[in-house]
Formats: structure tokens, C-alpha cells, sequence
């Protein structure tokens, strides 16, 4: 009787440990993964990753220490107008043998003239700026109203060498008048109707003449019969 429930109790553990029971075995007869040992080896990832970020934020505020403060145009400037305090900004380049304006020199910049368009955020070089006042004596800056078809079609824009002409009336050819040097388009003009434009509404135009040719460049103006001719695009001042 004993044999017999002796022999009863050991083929139960047999089935019980067939079954796992009673033992740390996961189903399917896997042992379960110790995840201390994990632990260490987590925790020195995230150290190396600690350290590997704050070097890389260390070398770029070397790398940012090492950029230079210079001058940057904050609108656009037509060709041949003076520079204002409101023309200019400040921004961070990295230098090496750079040809561009420190900022710390802002104050003698400010009053020089523009000798070629400036455009909104390029950095400003000095070989694009002049002391000389483009309106030089035996010049004047004169404004002009244009109609649209006497004009190219794609327009003008500061620092345009151009031709003038009076249209004349009849049988008679048209005068030369002269050349000149366009040294403002109004914003207004190019933003909505624009001078190359199919409009026949009136545009208007400063453009640099000689002294002589003031006269005859207004009446025919005032009188709408002026046209223009582009013989060159975007020169400088010291091209006219």
C-alpha cells in the first residue's frame, strides 16, 4: 500500500514539473532572462551618450565663438542711394580671409552711397559702396513719367543705363535726348502695375541726366512724350 502511494506521488511531480507547475519555467519551457545583468550595461550607454552630447555642444560653441560679427543689408538699396542706420544689420559668418564689413564698423558705412543694388540679407562688401555722391556736379537726378509700351517689356530697376527719347509728333522722327543712369523705380510701381507691365497706367522713375539735359528731358516728360530704351542692365553708378 505504501509502494503503491509512494510510486502515486512521484508520478505527480513527474506531471506537475511536465507541466511546469510549481517551478520559475515560462510556458514553452523557457527560463526566464535574468534583467539585472542588463542594467550595467544600460547605464553606461547613457553615460557615453551623456558625454558624447556634451561634446558635440562644447565644439559648436567653439565653432560659433570663432564666427565673426559683420554687415548685412536688412531692405534693398537702389544704386545710388545713401546708406541709413535702417539699411543695416548684424550677422554671424564664419571668416577666414573675408572680404565683408565688421559689424563694429556700422557708423562709416552709414552715409556712404550704394554703387550697384543691394538686395535684403546679403552681407555687405566695401567695393559695393561709395563716398561720392552720385549726383555729381553737371548732374541731376530728374523724374520722369513713363507710359506703359514705351518701355522694355520686362521692366527697369536702379542702376539700368538707358536711353532717353522724345517722341515727337507728325511726320517728324522721334530725338535722342540723351543717356541716363535709372537710380529709383518707386516700390509701388513694380510691386502692382510694375514698369513692365501691359498698363497703360503712368509709372514713374528718377533717372541721373547731364546738367544740360534737364530741360529738354521734363518737357518732354510733361508733355507725355518720352520713351526709354535700356542699353545696359544693373550697372553700377561708376558705369554711367
Amino acid at each position: 500500500m505504501s509502494t503503491t502511494t509512494g510510486t502515486e506521488t512521484v508520478d505527480r511531480q513527474r506531471q506537475r514539473a511536465e507541466r511546469g507547475v510549481g517551478t520559475t519555467r515560462k510556458p514553452g519551457g523557457r527560463l526566464p532572462t535574468n534583467t539585472k545583468r542588463r542594467r550595467p550595461a544600460i547605464a553606461a550607454l547613457a553615460a557615453l551618450l551623456i558625454v558624447g552630447g556634451a561634446l558635440i555642444a562644447g565644439l559648436l560653441a567653439i565653432r560659433m565663438d570663432e564666427r565673426q560679427a559683420v554687415i548685412q543689408i536688412s531692405q534693398n538699396v537702389g544704386v545710388g542711394e545713401q546708406i541709413t542706420v535702417k539699411d543695416l544689420a548684424e550677422t554671424r559668418v564664419a571668416g577666414d580671409s573675408l572680404t565683408l564689413v565688421p559689424a563694429d564698423r556700422a557708423k562709416e558705412i552709414i552715409g556712404a552711397y550704394a554703387k550697384v543694388n543691394l538686395i535684403k540679407g546679403q552681407l555687405l562688401d566695401p567695393g559695393q559702396l561709395t563716398r561720392t555722391d552720385p549726383i555729381a556736379p553737371g548732374k541731376a537726378a530728374v523724374g520722369i513719367v513713363l507710359v506703359g509700351g514705351r518701355i522694355p517689356a520686362a521692366g527697369l530697376k536702379s542702376g539700368d543705363q538707358v536711353e532717353l527719347v522724345r517722341i515727337s509728333q507728325g511726320n517728324q522722327n522721334p530725338v535722342v535726348l540723351g543717356t541716363a543712369t535709372v537710380l529709383d523705380v518707386p516700390k509701388q510701381a513694380t510691386d502692382s502695375a510694375g514698369l513692365g507691365s501691359k498698363s497703360s497706367a503712368a509709372q514713374t522713375a528718377t533717372v541721373l541726366v547731364d546738367r544740360e539735359l534737364v530741360k529738354a528731358v521734363t518737357d518732354a516728360s510733361g508733355n507725355n512724350r518720352i520713351a526709354v530704351a535700356l542699353l545696359k542692365s544693373g550697372t553700377s553708378v561708376e558705369d554711367k
